[in-house]
Protein backbone atom coordinates (compact mmCIF):
# COMPACT_ATOMS: atom_id res chain seq x y z
CA UNK A 1 0.00 0.00 0.00
CA UNK A 2 1.18 3.45 -0.82
CA UNK A 3 1.36 6.17 1.78
CA UNK A 4 1.24 8.83 -0.94
CA UNK A 5 -1.97 10.84 -0.65
CA UNK A 6 -4.25 10.38 -3.62
CA UNK A 7 -5.76 13.30 -5.41
CA UNK A 8 -9.43 13.70 -4.59
CA UNK A 9 -10.53 13.24 -8.22
CA UNK A 10 -9.38 9.62 -7.97
CA UNK A 11 -11.99 9.27 -5.24
CA UNK A 12 -14.71 10.31 -7.70
CA UNK A 13 -13.53 7.49 -9.96
CA UNK A 14 -13.64 5.10 -6.97
CA UNK A 15 -17.24 6.14 -6.29
CA UNK A 16 -18.21 5.46 -9.90
CA UNK A 17 -16.44 2.11 -9.94
CA UNK A 18 -18.09 1.04 -6.68
CA UNK A 19 -21.53 1.97 -8.04
CA UNK A 20 -20.86 0.00 -11.22
CA UNK A 21 -19.81 -3.05 -9.23
CA UNK A 22 -22.89 -2.89 -6.99
CA UNK A 23 -25.08 -2.74 -10.06
CA UNK A 24 -23.23 -5.51 -11.84
CA UNK A 25 -23.22 -7.80 -8.80
CA UNK A 26 -26.97 -7.42 -8.24
CA UNK A 27 -28.12 -7.44 -11.87
CA UNK A 28 -31.02 -9.84 -12.39
CA UNK A 29 -31.43 -10.56 -8.69
CA UNK A 30 -34.48 -10.16 -6.51
CA UNK A 31 -34.17 -8.77 -3.01
CA UNK A 32 -34.73 -12.28 -1.64
CA UNK A 33 -31.93 -13.72 -3.79
CA UNK A 34 -29.67 -10.86 -2.76
CA UNK A 35 -30.33 -11.44 0.94
CA UNK A 36 -29.66 -15.16 0.57
CA UNK A 37 -26.39 -14.69 -1.34
CA UNK A 38 -23.77 -13.95 1.31
CA UNK A 39 -20.97 -13.36 -1.22
CA UNK A 40 -22.94 -10.80 -3.20
CA UNK A 41 -24.22 -9.09 -0.07
CA UNK A 42 -20.72 -8.77 1.34
CA UNK A 43 -19.32 -7.56 -1.99
CA UNK A 44 -21.98 -4.86 -2.21
CA UNK A 45 -21.52 -3.84 1.42
CA UNK A 46 -17.77 -3.58 0.80
CA UNK A 47 -18.39 -1.29 -2.18
CA UNK A 48 -20.70 0.91 -0.09
CA UNK A 49 -17.89 1.12 2.46
CA UNK A 50 -15.47 2.17 -0.29
CA UNK A 51 -17.95 4.82 -1.37
CA UNK A 52 -18.15 6.24 2.14
CA UNK A 53 -14.39 6.37 2.49
CA UNK A 54 -14.00 7.97 -0.94
CA UNK A 55 -16.67 10.57 -0.09
CA UNK A 56 -14.72 11.41 3.06
CA UNK A 57 -11.81 12.55 0.87
CA UNK A 58 -13.79 15.06 -1.20
CA UNK A 59 -12.94 18.70 -0.37
CA UNK A 60 -15.64 20.83 1.25
CA UNK A 61 -15.76 23.26 -1.68
CA UNK A 62 -16.50 20.40 -4.09
CA UNK A 63 -19.17 19.06 -1.75
CA UNK A 64 -20.78 22.51 -1.67
CA UNK A 65 -20.55 22.94 -5.43
CA UNK A 66 -22.23 19.58 -6.02
CA UNK A 67 -24.73 19.56 -3.18
CA UNK A 68 -27.05 17.22 -5.11
CA UNK A 69 -24.75 14.39 -4.04
CA UNK A 70 -25.71 13.29 -0.51
CA UNK A 71 -22.12 13.27 0.73
CA UNK A 72 -23.00 13.02 4.42
CA UNK A 73 -25.42 10.16 3.78
CA UNK A 74 -22.78 8.24 1.82
CA UNK A 75 -20.30 8.70 4.67
CA UNK A 76 -22.99 7.80 7.18
CA UNK A 77 -23.72 4.53 5.39
CA UNK A 78 -20.04 3.65 5.58
CA UNK A 79 -19.95 4.47 9.28
CA UNK A 80 -23.03 2.37 9.96
CA UNK A 81 -21.56 -0.59 8.07
CA UNK A 82 -18.19 -0.37 9.79
CA UNK A 83 -19.47 0.25 13.30
CA UNK A 84 -22.73 -1.70 13.05
CA UNK A 85 -21.58 -4.58 10.87
CA UNK A 86 -23.62 -7.02 12.97
CA UNK A 87 -26.94 -5.25 12.31
CA UNK A 88 -26.89 -4.47 8.59
CA UNK A 89 -30.42 -4.32 7.20
CA UNK A 90 -30.43 -6.16 3.87
CA UNK A 91 -33.55 -4.28 2.73
CA UNK A 92 -31.87 -0.92 3.22
CA UNK A 93 -28.78 -2.05 1.32
CA UNK A 94 -30.97 -3.44 -1.47
CA UNK A 95 -32.98 -0.21 -1.73
CA UNK A 96 -29.84 1.90 -1.81
CA UNK A 97 -28.42 -0.17 -4.68
CA UNK A 98 -31.71 -0.26 -6.59
CA UNK A 99 -32.87 3.33 -6.09
CA UNK A 100 -30.14 5.64 -4.81
CA UNK A 101 -26.93 4.84 -6.69
CA UNK A 102 -27.80 5.27 -10.36
CA UNK A 103 -28.95 8.90 -9.99
CA UNK A 104 -25.48 9.73 -8.62
CA UNK A 105 -23.67 8.56 -11.74
CA UNK A 106 -24.35 11.53 -14.06
CA UNK A 107 -23.42 14.02 -11.34
CA UNK A 108 -20.23 12.16 -10.43
CA UNK A 109 -19.31 11.99 -14.10
CA UNK A 110 -19.91 15.73 -14.38
CA UNK A 111 -17.65 16.34 -11.36
CA UNK A 112 -14.97 14.26 -13.03
CA UNK A 113 -15.22 16.39 -16.19
CA UNK A 114 -15.67 19.85 -14.67
CA UNK A 115 -13.89 20.05 -11.36
CA UNK A 116 -10.30 21.22 -11.27
CA UNK A 117 -7.98 19.65 -8.78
Amino acid sequence: MSSTPRKWKYRIRHLLEAIAECQRFTAGMTEEQFGADAKTLKAVVWNLTIMGEAARQIPADIEAAYAEIPWATIRGMRNHIVHGYDVIDVSIVWNVVQDRLQPLVPVLERIEREAVE
